[in-house]
C-alpha cells in the first residue's frame, strides 16, 4: 500500500515538472510510470489506446459467427496492420523523447 501511495505521489511531481517544460518529453513526465500506462515503456497516449480499442473491435468482429472468409481474412490483416503501425509509432516516441 505504502509502495503504491509513493509511486503516485512520484507521478504527481513528474507531471508538476512537466508543466514547466515543452515538448513530448512533457507527455512522458505526465503520464504515470505504471506499466499499466506504458507501451514498451512510452507513454500510452491517445494514439495507443484507439489502436488498443479498434484492434479489440476487429477481434471481437472475427469472434462473430457466420463471417465470409474473404472478410475474415481482410480482418485479420487489419489487425495485423494495427500492429505495424503502433510499433511505428513507439519508434516516433522514441525519437522525440531522444531530443
Amino acid at each position: 500500500m505504502i509502495f503504491w501511495y509513493l509511486h503516485k505521489i512520484s507521478d504527481r511531481l513528474l507531471a508538476i515538472q512537466a508543466v514547466e517544460e515543452s515538448g513530448y518529453k512533457t507527455a512522458d513526465k505526465a503520464f504515470p510510470h505504471n506499466g499499466k500506462y506504458r507501451v514498451h515503456g512510452f507513454p500510452k497516449d491517445s494514439y495507443h489506446i484507439a489502436c488498443i480499442a479498434h484492434r479489440t473491435r476487429l477481434q471481437n468482429i472475427l469472434r462473430a459467427p457466420g463471417i465470409d472468409p474473404i472478410e475474415k481474412a481482410l480482418l485479420k490483416q487489419r489487425v495485423a496492420n494495427l500492429s505495424t503501425a503502433q510499433s511505428g509509432y513507439v519508434e516516433k516516441q522514441k525519437k522525440a523523447l531522444e531530443q
